[in-house]
């Protein structure tokens, strides 16, 4: 249905991603921005810097009468809002998360609401380039590598400890799992069977898994391997993958991609742009095609049925590590609210 200009927008939340979307759409003139926070911290910053109108309730917000909603709540704390966006016909844009809460199934019965989950790196110049090289030169993938490392305690570490990432639940470990496998089923096939295994290796302080390694096999053929670890003191993203024609293989930090094809002797360099030069540009044009889907003049991307290929995949993946199987993967399923057993050193 059309909506008269500017659209009204109610931002959920002014933390860290938060404050990116306040930032990127007070730069358009087609929309309102409100933001609800509990922290009065944020809604003074986010008033000083982006002259937005602030609520101290969630009530008070909704009397503010939104068309669409961006929630930028912590994993775990979304879906009470999808809830009310679903009931109210609120559009909506969901941060990245461990799960969906039942939103694919809502979502295929709502026509005509954009009900947005986040995918983020799938607006990234290096992932956009892989996405076409692989399409165009790799043939059948053979089998596909991803290695991801990251340190928990750089995260936000004036945040204290109520910053989600430094609990058991929702540790950067385990939601990065969900938050790579967006994209890499987009290039490479979603999985249909995982096997997987969790534990504490390194010396973070705290009873906390540090470490997810799955093992896939793909829907379209091949497998693929993606290993998740937040007890590494470097930052880390880079992957490979093995086709019938080609060799590919990719840094998302230097936003560097390598083809090598069968019968050139020398392999091709890409250079879409290192992470940090691009990635808040990657930001504001996800956030603006949300806006654009809203307004009619742009499609989301990711559906809730296409995240909740990420969701249930994780799910499998530590059904796997509690029962020492191969699962096949349930697009129904969600994870647990915690992992399964309790974090092992080694």
């Amino acid at each position: 249905m059309p909506h008269s200009l500017p659209l009204k927008i109610l931002q959920i939340g002014a933390g860290s991603m938060g404050s990116r979307r306040l930032r990127d759409l007070s730069r358009r003139q087609d929309v309102t921005l409100g933001l609800y926070d509990e922290r009065p911290d944020r809604r003074k910053r986010a008033e000083d810097r982006f002259g937005v109108r602030t609520f101290k309730t969630f009530r008070e917000a909704l009397l503010w009468k939104p068309a669409a909603l961006i929630i930028s709540t912590p994993p775990g704390a979304k879906g009470d809002y999808i809830d009310l966006a679903f009931r109210r016909r609120l559009h909506h844009f969901g941060e990245a998360d461990i799960w969906t809460y039942g939103a694919a199934s809502r979502a295929a019965r709502a026509p005509g609401l954009v009900s947005a989950p986040s995918a983020s790196l799938l607006y990234l110049p290096v992932i956009q380039g892989l996405k076409r090289l692989v399409r165009e030169h790799l043939g059948s993938v053979l089998s596909y590598h991803l290695a991801l490392g990251t340190y928990m305690p750089d995260w936000h570490c004036d945040e204290g400890k109520e910053y989600y990432a430094r609990h058991r639940d929702t540790n950067p470990a385990r939601e990065m799992i969900c938050f790579e496998l967006t994209w890499l089923n987009a290039v490479f096939s979603p999985p249909v069977e995982v096997a997987g295994h969790l534990q504490k290796f390194g010396n973070l302080p705290g009873r906390i898994e540090d470490t997810w390694s799955l093992a896939l096999r793909l829907r379209d053929g091949g497998t693929g391997q993606v290993s998740s670890t937040m007890a590494c003191p470097k930052n880390f993203l880079r992957g490979c993958c093995f086709g019938s024609e080609a060799l590919v293989a990719w840094d998302v930090q230097t936003g560097e991609v390598n083809l090598q094809i069968q019968g050139e002797e020398a392999g091709r360099t890409y250079q879409f742009g290192a992470s940090g030069a691009v990635l808040e540009a990657a930001y504001a044009t996800e956030i603006s095609t949300f806006v654009d889907a809203v307004l009619g003049r742009a499609k989301w991307p990711q559906s809730y049925a296409l995240s909740q290929q990420s969701t249930a995949t994780l799910a499998a993946a530590e059904k796997s590590f509690a029962t020492g199987r191969w699962i096949k993967v349930d697009p129904r399923a969600e994870p647990g609210r915690s992992p399964p057993g309790q974090a092992r050193a080694r």
